[in-house]
């Protein structure tokens, strides 16, 4: 595999009458055509919802194998690689929204206090005692939605998916909703944003800090008030994600890998990878091979 697959929605062909902006399934009827599995891949703009009713499912996100049974849901922002095996007659739903549109439903506050949810993958149980269905009552809500368009169907969806993800952030017990009208959350996504498509140029933070329009002082205030972390360690992060799954999903060499991430010099890759891993990049990759054969 010479990339990782990209793509808006995984072998899905979309009726004509189908909102740009959110799909949903049923798992029972979407998964038999792909023989109950989903090869792993990306979606940039995405942010996916594996609802699980009942049955199991063998997942692998990013450098992660698991096991999951019903009852929980997988969140799956946008750019990380995934990929499941169910078992044959597993039930529930998978939800892809678009992550403007997803963004949009949320004031400031609201992105504040549900920004773990948005950024990392996250497996979410619902228990008896924190869930009595209503994950898939609202699913069901917005599958019949999604299929009988009618006035106002994207103010209804909008409006389905915000109660899904915020009762999705209770669950999870992560955090609160915090009250944050100062605009430092808008101000991170735009650092987010610019992260994605700077990272592999190398840019300093100070370039950060001047396309924002701040000093390198209050970027780092924002990102240490948005993520606990201070901006370097951000942009680092990128890199070692995208490093990962290159490593995890192609045959490029550490040092072709090095190269597409913006490294002059491939030993100076390996030792920022071994430095914030403990592990070269040749160990990464053949750790995780084993683990994948194990499972």
């Amino acid at each position: 595999m010479a990339d990782i697959p990209h793509y808006f929605l995984y072998g899905e062909e979309l009726p004509e009458t189908a909102p740009d902006y959110m799909h949903i399934a049923r798992l029972e009827q979407s998964l038999p055509k792909h023989n109950w599995e989903i090869h792993p891949h990306r979606h940039d703009n995405l942010h996916q919802l594996m609802i699980l009713e009942s049955g199991s499912m063998h997942a692998h996100i990013c450098d992660r194998n698991a096991e999951y049974h019903g009852r929980c849901v997988l969140s799956i922002p946008a750019k990380e690689v995934h990929g499941f095996a169910h078992q044959p007659g597993v039930t529930g739903f998978i939800v892809s929204v678009s992550h403007p549109f997803m963004m949009s439903l949320f004031n400031d506050a609201e992105r504040q206090g549900l920004a773990q949810l948005f950024r990392e993958p996250m497996v979410i149980p619902l228990t008896v005692d924190t869930d009595e269905g209503e994950i898939t009552r609202m699913g069901d809500r917005l599958l019949e939605e999604f299929h009988t368009p009618k006035i106002g169907q994207a103010s209804i969806i909008g409006a389905y998916l915000k109660i899904v993800f915020v009762m999705l952030a209770r669950h999870g017990q992560r955090s609160d909703i915090q009250e944050n009208t100062d605009g430092k959350t808008a101000l991170f996504e735009r650092f987010v944003r610019l992260v994605d498509t700077h990272a592999t140029e190398h840019w300093q933070v100070s370039q950060y800090a001047e396309a924002l329009g701040l000093s390198q002082g209050q970027l780092n205030r924002v990102c240490q008030r948005a993520a606990g972390q201070q901006a370097l360690a951000i942009v680092h992060e990128h890199l070692l994600d995208e490093a990962k799954r290159l490593l995890v999903f192609t045959q490029l060499s550490a040092k072709e890998i090095g190269y597409q991430l913006g490294f002059k010099d491939p030993g100076y890759f390996s030792r920022f990878f071994q430095r914030h891993t403990g592990q070269a990049p040749k160990q990464f990759k053949t750790r995780v091979a084993e683990s994948q054969r194990q499972i």
